[in-house]
């Protein structure tokens, strides 16, 4: 039934073909031992399907779900095409919710092949060959595994998943969307979608624009937070208090999914250990929010401030990139102004050089937004993080100027 297509009825009549072109050769591997299935191309699109299964969201994770529907519908678009003509890159800041939007979209389809990059296996090529069990020695290509969809009946084109870790070197990334783009693209054998960990990861792909669509997924809106929150049964509307707390954490920090899950479930906890009366559920919901608005503000602060003060030690980066740190300063105080982002063109800095000053410092600020092609703060909280150091700053620079004022 998984690889019965779309939009049919599932009669005797029309699923013979389908079931005569799997369950045939599948018998004989079984017969023979599934670890030698790979054999046999005619195996390969089962074993596929079963051994790289994508995983589906969690059952607290469904229930909690907050429908995004504009990011849905551009997955389904994709995926729906009959003739490939790019593949998908979803790239946006870490714990927006990118791998669980498309895991969400995808989980109704039974044709889904997903792999991680990461670690050891760093090319989609080892990840299958680890997946099927194909020993080292033997030859095997990606393309001629996908191929082996093309001769099933009435099976409608893969979806290829894959998901690399931030930690995956640049090398890496460009060569693997290169293959994406050879096997989905180029030979149509399957619909590509590149999730990257790594919100400043987009000019790490293959220079090759026309090929790829880049789906930016972002932290959740005001009325998605609300919902989130809604659903956690938090900090309900009809308080004034907790209502005037929403808007806070809106305006203050900003709404990144997994942030937001994890401080949900701890002040429902809180909430329930505080006993059955209203009052104190509530004040204990409310303590939890606003602990987690200023930890979130702190680590902003330190994370701006590392961003522009800490110089990398290492030497090749101060030579390549001297005036850097200048930029980067240019670029925050043009932010700060323009908190809708800034252009690269308008701000002397560019994303490869954003992320070579970002590495050293370990520090998520400042991001590039591949689809719109601007500069952003990593978040709200980041945004007044950046404000308050900037204002620092120039009281810093005020003091010093009357100080050598007197001192003259």
């Amino acid at each position: 039934e998984s690889l019965q297509p779309e939009n049919t009825t599932a009669d005797s009549t029309q699923m013979i073909p389908v079931v005569e072109a799997i369950a045939s050769p599948l018998m004989s591997a079984v017969g023979r031992g599934v670890t030698n299935a790979w054999n046999d191309p005619s195996n390969l699109a089962y074993l596929l399907l079963q051994s790289c299964k994508i995983g589906r969201i969690s059952q607290d994770d469904e229930e909690i779900y907050v429908e995004r529907s504009g990011l849905e519908q551009r997955i389904d678009d994709h995926v729906r095409e009959e003739s490939p003509s790019s593949y998908l890159v979803v790239v946006g800041p870490r714990g927006g919710g990118k791998t669980t939007a498309v895991k969400k979209m995808l989980m109704g389809r039974g044709k889904v092949v997903y792999v991680t990059l990461e670690g050891e296996v760093e090319t989609i090529q080892a990840n299958l060959r680890i997946n099927l069990r194909i020993p080292s020695d033997k030859p095997f290509k990606v393309k001629d595994a996908f191929k082996a969809f093309e001769g099933l009946h009435g099976v409608d084109k893969p979806v290829l998943v894959v998901e690399i870790d931030s930690n995956v070197s640049s090398k890496t990334v460009k060569e693997q969307s290169q293959e994406l783009k050879i096997l989905c693209t180029d030979a149509k054998l399957a619909h590509g979608i590149l999730i990257l960990s790594d919100a400043n990861a987009t000019f790490k792909l293959n220079t090759d624009e026309d090929r790829q669509e880049i789906l930016w997924i972002t932290d959740l809106d005001e009325n998605e937070m609300n919902a989130l929150l809604d659903k956690f049964g938090i900090l309900p509307k009809d308080d004034p208090d907790s209502a005037a707390l929403r808007r806070r954490l809106w305006n203050e920090v900003g709404a990144n999914a997994q942030g937001l899950v994890k401080m949900a479930k701890k002040a429902r906890k809180a909430a329930g250990e505080a006993g059955a009366r209203a009052a104190a559920g509530s004040a204990a919901e409310r303590g939890v929010v606003e602990r987690y608005i200023e930890e979130k503000q702190q680590d902003a602060f330190y994370g701006v401030h590392n961003l522009l003060t800490t110089i990398p030690i290492d030497k090749d980066t101060r030579r390549r990139l001297p005036n850097e740190r200048w930029n980067l300063l240019s670029l925050t105080v043009s932010l700060d102004r323009s908190p809708g982002g800034v252009a690269p063109d308008d701000s002397g800095v560019s994303p490869v050089n954003l992320s070579i000053a970002v590495k050293p410092t370990g520090c998520g600020a400042l991001t590039y937004n591949g689809e719109a092609e601007r500069f952003l703060f990593y978040s709200k909280a980041h945004q007044h993080a950046a404000r308050r150091w900037l204002k620092r700053r120039r009281i810093r620079h005020v003091s010093f100027l009357i100080l050598l004022l007197v001192l003259c």
